[in-house]
């Protein structure tokens, strides 16, 4: 019988082949896991760069929102973006406004506003250097921006639209309390811009479907019964401060058009709130030149005028009295002291395609008489603002009024009413509100659109 013998060599050769096997496999596998983890931490590198552009981005945003907002609030909308080629911004042509670019270290964003009308458009792209991204690597382009994006870096854009943020957001506004004693008092809305909702432009007396529920009452008051309704008709919210609380009588209703005018009492559910907290800035000068007006003492028509102004412009006057704003005409008017008007012929009029912004320094407006006859029946055609010195404003008798007030320090008071139910047409911010007798608010929902306002807020974002 012949036996087979295995020599130690052979079996080296066999564990040295195993091993050099085994030993491959293993560094396969390393050699995958270490891929597997460069490829991962390359991606969350890119993730990381990614989400930090947006930041960047965010930046130009930031800065594009206080450009726009540099010298708000606007009490004349033109003001707001008429001009943005300053502090370093340069007109792009086409409406278009951009800044030099603003590096942040490596990163950097590009950021540019668009005017559209009254609602600016920032489109900002955010950059931030990766060094882990390949030179070599495809470039991106924004299209729609006409930009692309420099190698080894991550870009993301984003776009704004923005509003303007009015300061007559609602019918009859108050820092304070607000006080509705009389009787007959009602509160409604319409829109000067919607002929299904005005006549003409004006408001459309005498035919209720073309009003509209959104004469809302607020106050920023954060006490007991700081919104005393009594019983008035508010067709319309009503609104308090954080722990205010709504007074109403037994006849008084709040809500829709068809609550009120369906004989519903009390406050319609979902028709109040007590989370107002709305910032009212103080009132300041435009930077102009006024020009000191002297007397004209001018008789027409058989009214003895203090003050007629045939041309447009910037003017001063130390206190009140009769004025004619003539055709055509756009005036702002500084009064330095007191106005008042108590006479059957006392009247401020405004003629038809004439325009009055009155800045009133003294501490008290009062108006009876015929009161602010503004002829165009259009409240942006007339604006009141009063300054933080006036501290009392005053409408009594048959006075009626066309247009908006605001005036955040003056305690405001509305007595008698008139013979019909043209009281009184636009909006009022004041300090405080206090209404006797026959009084009817019409709240033009157009001045949200046009009137003086905060500065601009974002209304919508989108992202690249």
């Amino acid at each position: 019988m012949k036996l087979i013998r295995y020599t130690t060599r052979n079996s080296a050769g066999s564990v040295l082949i195993v091993s050099l096997c085994t030993a491959l496999v293993l560094g396969i596998l390393l050699a995958g896991y270490l891929v597997y983890t460069q490829t991962q931490n390359i991606s969350v590198a890119k993730s990381q760069s990614w989400n930090a552009a947006i930041t960047v981005a965010e930046a130009g945003v930031e800065e594009a929102l206080a450009h726009l907002n540099r010298n708000a609030p606007y009490f004349d909308p033109v003001e707001g973006t008429n001009n943005l080629a300053c502090n370093g911004w340069t007109n792009l042509g086409n409406n278009r406004y951009g800044c030099p670019r603003r590096y942040l270290g490596q990163n950097f964003y590009d950021v540019t506003i668009t005017l559209v009308g009254l609602t600016p458009i920032i489109d900002s792209i955010g950059y931030v250097y990766e060094p882990g991204l390949q030179a070599s690597a495809p470039r991106i382009m924004f299209a729609s921006a006409g930009v692309e994006i420099p190698a080894g870096y991550q870009a993301r854009k984003v776009r704004i639209f923005t509003k303007i943020d009015s300061m007559f957001a609602v019918a009859m506004a108050a820092r304070s309390t607000i006080n509705l004693n009389g009787n007959n008092i009602t509160c409604d809305s319409f829109d000067s811009a919607d002929p299904n909702y005005s006549e003409n432009g004006r408001y459309p007396t005498g035919n209720v479907n073309k009003t509209k529920d959104k004469g809302d009452v607020a106050t920023n008051g954060e006490i007991l019964n700081t919104l005393n309704l009594g019983n008035a008709n508010i067709k319309g919210q009503a609104k308090t401060g954080p722990g205010g609380t709504i007074n109403i009588g037994p006849q008084g209703s709040v809500g829709s058009r068809a609550w009120v005018e369906g004989g519903n009492r009390g406050i319609q559910p979902g028709w109040s709130a007590n989370d107002m907290n709305v910032v009212f800035p103080p009132v300041t000068l435009p930077n102009t030149t006024w020009y000191p007006k002297s007397k004209d003492n001018k008789n027409i028509n058989g009214v003895l005028y203090d003050y007629v102004f045939t041309q447009s412009g910037d003017f001063c006057i130390s206190s009140g009295g009769n004025i004619l704003v003539t055709n055509g005409v756009t005036v702002r008017l500084r009064v330095i002291s007191n106005f008042k008007m108590t006479g059957n012929d006392d009247r401020i009029v405004i003629k038809p395609d004439a325009s009055l912004k009155l800045y009133m320094e003294g501490a008290s407006f009062q108006v009876s008489g015929q009161g602010v006859v503004n002829e165009t029946g259009n409240a942006a055609n007339f604006y009141y603002y009063g300054l933080p010195s006036n501290t009392e404003l005053k409408l009594s008798g048959n006075a009626a009024f066309v247009g908006a007030i605001y005036a955040p320090n003056a305690d405001f008071s509305l007595g008698g009413g008139g013979n019909n139910n043209y009281d009184f047409v636009g909006a009022s911010v004041t300090k405080t509100v206090t209404m006797n007798g026959h009084f009817n608010f019409h709240y033009d929902e157009n001045l949200a659109r046009i009137g003086a306002y905060r500065g601009f807020i974002p209304t919508l974002w989108t992202e690249d």
